[in-house]
């Protein structure tokens, strides 16, 4: 937004930057919590693929153990140690599909949180350079105020001197003629 400076009171300056101030406090706000939700997300994403690292590995032990009860043979029948196996591999594909799905989830938020940081940083970004324009506006309108503050001054300093030039010279001019 582009505002000449000199079209502005001090007042009006000060209001106007103020407002930029506290939007760009707003955002830097909002981007602090955006970057609280992203490593949020990142511990969640890193938990859940932990997670499914450790049912990977629950499901790799199981299966070892499961083939030397089935070396041994000597425990249980082919069949019953068969449907056990389906009955635990099952559980462990399920667990570590459901392992998978959260970790996927945790991936999407995780994407989503960064956008939203990336956004919010571009928020932030704009207003700062908004905030920091009114401050250059502030700035210009103190000095344009100031300057026109001593120009007055300087008229009414001269204007005094030539009323007393002038009062002076009538003065004179009537005290010569007598």
């Amino acid at each position: 937004m582009d505002v000449a400076s000199d079209g502005l009171n001090l007042v009006q300056a000060s209001k106007l930057r103020l407002v930029k101030d506290m939007r760009e406090r707003s955002a830097l706000r909002e981007l602090s919590n955006m970057e609280a939700r992203r490593r949020i997300a990142v511990e969640a994403l890193q938990r859940a693929s932990e997670n499914l690292e450790g049912a990977e590995n629950r499901r790799a032990k199981v299966e070892a153990e499961l083939y030397q009860e089935l070396a041994s043979l000597e425990t249980m029948s082919v069949t019953e140690l068969d449907r056990r196996c389906q009955l635990v591999l099952g559980r462990l594909a399920a667990e570590i599909e459901s392992a998978r799905q959260a970790r996927e989830q945790a991936r999407i938020a995780h994407e989503q949180a960064q956008r939203a940081v990336n956004g919010a940083r571009t928020i932030w970004a704009k207003r700062s350079a908004a905030s920091q324009k009114w401050e250059e506006i502030e700035g210009n309108v103190q000095r344009t105020t100031a300057v026109r503050s001593e120009c007055a001054a300087e008229i009414d300093a001269g204007d005094e001197v030539l009323l007393r030039y002038q009062g002076g010279s009538r003065s004179q001019a009537v005290g010569g003629s007598n």
